[in-house]
């Protein structure tokens, strides 16, 4: 029998290359506007009504230096909603898979982290993310936590459509952050991976690109696989509201170990990208 899939949060960046992936399944896609998973009673009548085998929460407050100001946004998503989330799959016998993030950590290692390595977050983001996981290991004992970094698809709000859609002259992008670009492509892979050949060994795990590199470096990496000249800029100077971590690189090697799978390198990830959007 197929395995039932809840996606919340199914419009973003993510959830659409999710619900791409895994048409093997039987899907449910749930747009924020479907579903608002702050809304307890909402998030109670679309489970109870559906019982799917998974909920896939791709939901989430990510604009990094608004959550500054409106921190309460950020914490009424990324925590609040997502220790709902968890509740209600318990309760209908569900598997959670989560996604957090590598901003957990406040960039000061001189190796990639563990998952087992103390968070620090440095920033509200962060903060939240932190708390969000911390409520899914309380309230449920079935479920994934995947922290990710520097997320990258072909089409919505990132990184790699920045680089290759706005027209200024010149871009100055930072280069004294390093972590490793992730494709949403890969992780949607992945992922369908996790489904397919369920080890249920819970618990929480690193996945992102196989290379680290800073910003600048990723980049050089898109304007040349996209075959475009533009200039670009180095700065160690970019001011931002919060801060960010310097070095955020996570160590793979249980992730790698419990699911079978590998990582790719940025140029065999960069070939999967469609860079007209």
């Amino acid at each position: 029998m197929k395995k039932k899939i809840i996606i919340t949060g199914a419009s973003g960046m993510l959830g659409k290359e999710l619900v791409a992936t895994l048409i093997d399944f039987i899907l449910i896609p749930l747009s924020r506007e479907q579903l608002d998973i702050s809304c307890s009673a909402a998030v109670h009548r679309v489970f109870e009504k559906h019982k799917p085998d998974y909920v896939i929460n791709c939901a989430a407050y990510t604009a990094v230096d608004h959550a500054e100001k409106d921190p309460v946004s950020a914490f009424k998503i990324n925590y609040r909603a997502v220790e709902n989330i968890a509740h209600k799959a318990q309760n209908i016998g569900a598997t959670l898979i989560h996604f957090s993030t590598d901003y957990v950590f406040d960039g000061t290692a001189s190796s990639p982290y563990k998952p087992t390595d103390i968070a620090r977050p440095i920033n509200v983001y962060g903060k939240s993310k932190l708390l969000g996981e911390q409520s899914i290991r309380r309230s449920i004992s079935t479920y994934y936590i995947f922290r990710i970094s520097w997320l990258y698809a072909s089409h919505g709000k990132n990184f790699f459509r920045w680089v290759l859609d706005n027209d200024l002259e010149e871009m100055r992008v930072v280069n004294n952050q390093i972590g490793c670009p992730t494709s949403a492509v890969d992780l949607s892979h992945f992922i369908k991976e996790v489904i397919t050949n369920d080890p249920k060994n819970y618990g929480t795990y690193h996945y992102c690109g196989r290379e680290s590199m800073t910003w600048y470096a990723f980049a050089e990496a898109i304007l040349k696989k996209a075959g475009v000249s533009k200039k670009l800029v180095p700065t160690n100077n970019f001011p931002t509201v919060a801060n960010r971590p310097e070095y955020s690189v996570m160590n793979c090697d249980q992730t790698i170990s419990v699911f079978k799978t590998r990582l790719y390198k940025v140029n065999e990830s960069l070939d999967q990208m469609d860079i007209r959007g």
